[in-house]
C-alpha cells in the first residue's frame, strides 16, 4: 500500500484544519504489521515521507513523528510525476500479493503555467500511465477532497485499475475515508463489535479501539471485570489518542471476555486486534460487473500460515454478511447521488462452506440478488471460543445498460400522446459516446416504426415519441456500447406493451414526429445492422491480428534469449 498525499497550496482552503494529519495517523495506527507501506507528500515535486518498506512497530513509529510535516505550500499539483515516483520499484506484476495506491488530491493535474504542459501531462496519464498501471496489477484507490477536482480523471484511474473512488464533502469525512481505503487494501484482523459490545480471547495479545466520537461524543471502555477505562481515567499500559472526531484506544494483554463500548454506536468502529490466529481474504473485485459472480474465499491463519488441522476448522462458522452502506452520514462515492436516513434494504447473510482439502471456507456471491450501490462486505470466522472477521466494502453494479417506458396521455399542457423512452447507463462500466442502438415499435392496424438510438450527449437520454392513434403498442429495442475495460456489450431489454387510451383527433394521422424521435426506414435498418455487423468483425479481426502479432513477436524473444543463455 502506497499512499500520496497532496500538499499543493488549495489544501488552506479545503483542508484549512490540516486533517489530513489525524486521518493519516489512523491508517498508520490500524495498518497491520507485515503488509508494506510507503508515503510521499506531492505538488511540483514529490517527497518521501515515509519509505515503502514492511509495517512493524519501528516504521508506525517513524511514521507518526513526521505526519506534522504534511502542509499547504505546494505551487502546482504533479499527480503524473508523485503516480511514476510511487510505484518506482514495482517492475513486474507481483503473483505473491495485491498492490494498492492511494491518491488523495483535491486539484487538477497542474505542472506549468503553460496550459499545454498540464494537458499533455494529464493526457499521458489517461494513456500510458495507465497502462503501466494495469500492466504492473496496481490498484489505484482515489480520494476527491474538492468540487475542483479532475472528477474525470480520478474516475478513470479507479475504474480502469478496479480501484475505488471516493469524494469528501470536506475534510471532516477524510478519517471514515482513509478506513475504507485502508481496508481495500490491506484488511486488518478485527473481532465483531455487536451493539457496542465485543470478546476479546485468550489468544489476543493487544488489541486497538477506532471510536469515531460524533459532535461532543466521549468514549468509555468497560472491561469484564467491570473497570471503567476513559481518557482521564486509564490504567497503565493503555494508550489513548484523542483526535479530530475520533478516540483510538490501545490496550496490551486485555482480559479475556467481553468488553463494553459506551460511546456512538457507528458503523466504522472497529476494534483491531493483534494475535496469532488471524483471518485472511482472498481479493476481490472492488466493484464486480453486472451479473459477475465473484467467488468469496476466507481461511484461518496460525502466526501467518494458513490453519490446516481439520479438527479445529470443523468447529469453526463461516459467514458473509452484505450491508447496504447507510446513506448518510458518510462520504459519499463519486457519482452516487446523496440521500438521507438509512438504507432499507436488509443485510445479506451467506454461509461459507469448507473446502477440506484446502482448508478455505468460500461462496460464490451472486451480484443480480444485490440492490446496486455501496455494500460493506463483513466476512466472519467463529470458532466458539474466538472470532476473528475482515471488511471490504463492494460496489454493486446495476444493469449496465437500461431503458425505461412511460405513458404520456393527452392534456392541456400536452395535448399530444406521447411514449416517453427514459434511456440510462452506468458510467463507471460503460463509455456513454459508444452508446447507439434503435427501438422497433408496433402499433395497432400493424404498423411498425424503428427509431433511431442517436448518440446521447448526456444520461438519461430521454426520447419523446408521439402516439398518434390510441390502441395497443408493443415496444422491442437494442442496445449497444463499449465498456470501458473494452468489451463490446450488446442488450435486447425486455418486450414492453402499453395500452393507449384516448380520442384521436381528426385528420392527425400524419402529423409531424418529434424532433429527438427520429425514425429509420426498414431499409435505413439493414443498412445500419449490416455496417455495424462489419465494424465488429473488423474490430475482432484486427484484435486476432494484433494478439498474433505479439504472439509471434514474443515467441522471437524467447528464441533469441534462448540462444543468449547458450551461448
Amino acid at each position: 500500500m502506497r499512499i500520496l498525499i497532496d500538499v499543493s497550496g488549495s489544501m488552506k482552503q479545503n483542508d484549512p484544519r490540516n486533517l489530513r494529519v489525524p486521518a493519516l495517523r489512523l491508517v498508520t495506527e490500524l495498518l497491520p504489521e507485515g503488509v508494506e507501506a510507503g508515503v510521499w507528500l506531492f505538488a511540483e515535486k514529490t517527497e518521501i515521507l515515509a519509505p515503502p518498506c514492511k509495517v512493524d512497530a519501528k516504521w508506525k513509529a517513524q511514521t507518526r513523528a513526521r505526519l506534522e510535516r504534511i502542509h499547504s505550500r505546494g505551487l502546482f499539483t504533479n499527480i503524473e510525476q508523485a503516480i511514476a515516483t510511487a510505484i518506482d520499484g514495482w517492475d513486474a506484476p507481483d503473483e505473491a500479493g495485491e498492490r494498492h495506491l492511494v491518491l488523495l488530491t483535491d486539484g487538477l493535474v497542474d505542472v506549468s503555467k503553460e496550459a499545454d504542459q498540464s494537458a499533455a501531462s494529464r493526457e499521458r496519464i489517461l494513456s500510458t500511465q495507465i497502462e503501466r498501471l494495469r500492466a504492473l496489477q496496481v490498484k489505484v484507490h482515489g480520494i476527491a477532497l474538492s468540487d475542483e477536482v479532475d472528477a474525470e480523471l480520478m474516475r478513470a484511474l479507479a475504474t480502469q485499475t478496479d480501484g475505488w473512488l471516493e469524494s469528501a464533502s470536506d475534510a471532516d469525512a477524510l478519517q471514515r475515508i482513509f478506513l475504507h481505503m485502508m481496508e481495500q487494501a490491506a484488511a486488518p484482523t478485527t473481532v465483531p463489535l455487536e451493539g457496542n459490545r465485543f470478546d476479546i480471547d485468550e489468544r489476543v495479545s493487544e488489541f486497538t479501539l477506532l471510536a469515531f466520537t460524533g459532535e461532543g461524543g466521549a468514549t468509555i471502555l468497560i472491561a469484564p471485570d467491570g473497570t471503567t477505562i476513559s481518557a482521564s481515567q486509564r490504567p497503565e499500559g493503555v494508550v489513548w489518542r484523542t483526535e479530530a472526531g475520533y478516540d483510538l484506544v490501545t490496550l496490551s494483554n486485555p482480559t479475556p471476555g467481553q468488553w463494553e463500548l459506551q460511546g456512538v454506536p457507528d458503523p466504522d468502529n472497529r476494534v483491531v486486534v493483534a494475535t496469532d490466529l488471524g483471518i485472511e481474504l482472498s481479493p476481490l473485485p472492488s466493484a464486480p460487473r453486472y451479473g459477475e459472480s465473484p467467488r468469496i474465499e476466507t481461511w484461518l491463519t496460525d502466526h501467518g500460515k494458513p490453519v490446516t488441522r481439520k479438527d479445529l476448522l470443523g468447529l469453526v462458522i463461516a459467514t458473509a454478511t452484505l450491508t447496504p452502506a447507510a446513506n448518510a452520514p458518510r462520504p459519499r462515492e463519486e457519482g452516487e447521488a446523496p440521500e438521507q436516513g438509512e438504507s432499507a434494504a436488509q443485510p445479506t447473510e451467506l454461509a461459507l462452506e469448507l473446502d477440506a482439502e484446502s482448508g478455505r471456507f468460500q461462496t460464490v456471491l451472486d451480484t443480480k440478488t444485490l440492490a446496486p450501490g455501496i455494500h460493506r462486505l463483513q466476512v466472519t470466522l467463529d470458532g466458539g471460543t474466538f472470532k476473528r472477521q475482515a471488511t471490504k466494502r463492494l460496489k454493486i453494479a446495476g444493469v449496465p445498460l437500461s431503458i425505461s417506458y412511460a405513458q404520456r396521455n393527452p392534456s392541456e399542457e400536452t395535448p399530444s400522446a406521447a411514449l416517453v423512452a427514459t434511456l440510462n447507463a452506468e458510467p463507471d462500466l460503460i463509455d456513454p459516446g459508444s452508446l447507439s442502438g434503435y427501438l422497433l415499435m408496433r402499433g395497432p392496424e400493424g404498423r411498425e416504426s424503428v427509431i433511431e438510438i442517436a448518440k446521447p450527449t448526456a444520461l438519461p437520454q430521454v426520447l419523446t415519441i408521439p402516439i398518434e392513434r390510441p390502441g395497443e403498442y408493443q415496444i422491442q429495442g437494442r442496445l449497444m456500447a463499449r465498456a470501458l475495460t473494452g468489451e463490446n456489450i450488446d442488450i435486447e431489454p425486455e418486450t414492453q406493451r402499453l395500452a393507449f387510451e384516448f380520442v384521436a383527433p381528426d385528420g392527425n394521422a400524419d402529423s409531424e414526429r418529434d424532433s429527438n424521435a427520429p425514425t429509420l426506414s426498414w431499409l435505413e435498418l439493414s443498412v445500419y445492422l449490416l455496417v455495424g455487423n462489419a465494424l465488429l468483425g473488423l474490430m475482432l479481426g484486427l484484435t486476432w491480428w494484433l494478439l498474433n502479432r505479439q504472439r509471434k513477436k514474443l515467441a522471437v524473444a524467447q528464441t533469441k534469449l534462448a540462444a543468449g543463455k547458450t551461448a
